[in-house]
C-alpha cells in the first residue's frame, strides 16, 4: 500500500498550492469514467458536452460538500444495458430522471439508514470484492479489444506488452511522492498514443455541442423503469451508497463524517435529476472510485476540483474530446482498472479470520463476478445470512428446549 500521508483535516475548501499527489489522485478513476463516457458518446450518441458538464460540476460540488475526493462515475448497469441495446439518449436520460427521483425520495424520507441495515459488514465486503474482481476483469477485457485501430509493435501481443510495461512502471513508482504513479502512467500512455498516431492527431478546436432539454414520454418512462432503473437501484444503493460510506470511512476517517448514506442518496438523486434535464448520463459516487482516487494520492478535495476542471474543459471541446481521450491507449486504462480492482478487493482483509463472514463475502463476490451483476451477488448474501441466522436460531431453540442433564453440565 502506498505510504502517502494521512488525510488532511485543516481546510474544506480549495487552497494553493496543488501538490503532485493532488493532481495524480485526480486521475485515479479515469479507467472507469473515460471508457464508459467514450462508449456512450460514440455508440449511443449522448451529447458529450452534457455528459462532461454534468460530471465536472458534480465532481466540484460534491467535493465542496463532502470535503474529501469523491468519485463520479456513470451508472454501470444503465450504461451496460444501454450499450447492449443501443438505446437512444432520451431513454438513458429518462432512466436518470427516475433514478434521481427515487433516490431523492429515499434521502428526503430518511429511509436510507433503514435500507442500509440490510447491507451488513460481510455483504459490504462482498460487494467491494465483487466490484474489485469485475474491475480487474474489465481491465483484462480491454486488452482483448481492438486498440482504437492502432497497429501496435508486437502484433497480437502488443497490448499485453504495453500493459506489462505500464504495470512495471506503476509498481516502480507507486510509493514515490516525487513521481506520482497515476501521473507517470498517464503521461507515458499519452506519449505512447501520440507517437503511434503521429501525423494524424485530432485537431484541438472547441466544439461546444448545444444542450437539449429532456421531454419525458410516459411510454419511455415505463420501459426504462423495468429495463434500467429497477436493476440499477439495488446496485446503486449497495455499492454507491452503503459501500461508498464504508470505504470513505476506512480511508479518510473523521474527514469523511459528511459521507453518510442519507447525504449520498440526496447527492446522487439531485445529480441525476440535473443531468437528466440536459440529456446527460446518469451518474453516481462509486466506492471503487473512492479507492482509485485515494490509492493514486488524492487526500484533499483539490483532487476532485482538478478532475472536475478537466471534465469541464472536455465539455468545451465537445465531440473533439472523444478524439483527445482516444490518445490514451486502452492497454494503459487496463492497468488502471486492474490495479484499482486489486486494491478494492483487498478490503476483505479485515474478515479473513472470521469464517462465517468470509463465506458470505466470498459468495457475494464470486456470484457478482460470474453473473456480472452485483445485485445477484448481494441477493445471494442476503439468502446466506438468512440461512445462517435460521440455523443459529434453531440451535438456540433446541438448546433451550432440551437443556443438558445435570451430569453433563
Amino acid at each position: 500500500m502506498p505510504a502517502f500521508p494521512a488525510a488532511e483535516t485543516k481546510s474544506p475548501g480549495f487552497a494553493w498550492p496543488l501538490t503532485r499527489l493532488d493532481v495524480a489522485g485526480a486521475f485515479g478513476d479515469i479507467g472507469v469514467l473515460f471508457p464508459i463516457a467514450i462508449a456512450l458518446i460514440t455508440l449511443n450518441h449522448l451529447n458529450p458536452t452534457a455528459l462532461f458538464l454534468a460530471a465536472g460540476l458534480t465532481y466540484c460540488i460534491a467535493a465542496r460538500y463532502f470535503r474529501i475526493p469523491i468519485a463520479v462515475q456513470p451508472l454501470k448497469a444503465v450504461a451496460a444495458i444501454a450499450l447492449a441495446l443501443s438505446l437512444p439518449p432520451s431513454a438513458i436520460a429518462s432512466a436518470g430522471l427516475l433514478m434521481g427521483a427515487l433516490l431523492l425520495w429515499v434521502g428526503l424520507t430518511n429511509l436510507a439508514p433503514w435500507l442500509a441495515k440490510l447491507f451488513t459488514l460481510p455483504i459490504v465486503r462482498g460487494i467491494q470484492l465483487g466490484l474489485g474482481l469485475l474491475l480487474a476483469r474489465e481491465g483484462f477485457r480491454l486488452l482483448l479489444r481492438p486498440q482504437g485501430g492502432r497497429i501496435l509493435p508486437g502484433g497480437a501481443l502488443g497490448p499485453w506488452l504495453v500493459a506489462l510495461a505500464g504495470a512495471a512502471l506503476l509498481l516502480a513508482v507507486r510509493n514515490s511522492r516525487r513521481f506520482p504513479a497515476a501521473l507517470v502512467l498517464l503521461a507515458a500512455g499519452i506519449a505512447w498514443g501520440v507517437a503511434l498516431d503521429w501525423g494524424k492527431l485530432p485537431p484541438l478546436s472547441f466544439g461546444f455541442v448545444p444542450l437539449e432539454l429532456l421531454h419525458p414520454q410516459v411510454a419511455e418512462l415505463k420501459r426504462v423503469l423495468t429495463l434500467l432503473v429497477i436493476p440499477q437501484f439495488a446496485l446503486t444503493f449497495g455499492n454507491s451508497i452503503v459501500a461508498t460510506e464504508n470505504t470513505a470511512q476506512i480511508l479518510y476517517g473523521e474527514q469523511a463524517r459528511r459521507v453518510t448514506v442519507r447525504a449520498l442518496s440526496l447527492s446522487i438523486g439531485l445529480v441525476n435529476l440535473a443531468s437528466a434535464a440536459i440529456m446527460g448520463s446518469p451518474l453516481c459516487h462509486g466506492s471503487g472510485g473512492i479507492t482509485a482516487h485515494y490509492r493514486f494520492g488524492a487526500r484533499t478535495p483539490k483532487s476532485s476540483y482538478v478532475i472536475g476542471g478537466v471534465c469541464l474543459l472536455l465539455a468545451l471541446f465537445g465531440r473533439a474530446a472523444v478524439s483527445l481521450l482516444s490518445l490514451i491507449p486502452l492497454a494503459v486504462l487496463a492497468v488502471f482498472l486492474v490495479y484499482v480492482g486489486i486494491q478494492h478487493a483487498a478490503y476483505l482483509g479485515d474478515i479473513l479470520k472470521r469464517p462465517s463472514l468470509l463465506l458470505i463475502a466470498l459468495a457475494v463476490g464470486l456470484v457478482s463476478l460470474l453473473t456480472t451483476n452485483l445485485m445477484w451477488g448481494f441477493l445471494t448474501g442476503f439468502a446466506l445470512e438468512g440461512i445462517l441466522w435460521t440455523s443459529a436460531w434453531a440451535r438456540e431453540r433446541r438448546a433451550r428446549r432440551d437443556p443438558l442433564p445435570p451430569d453433563r453440565v
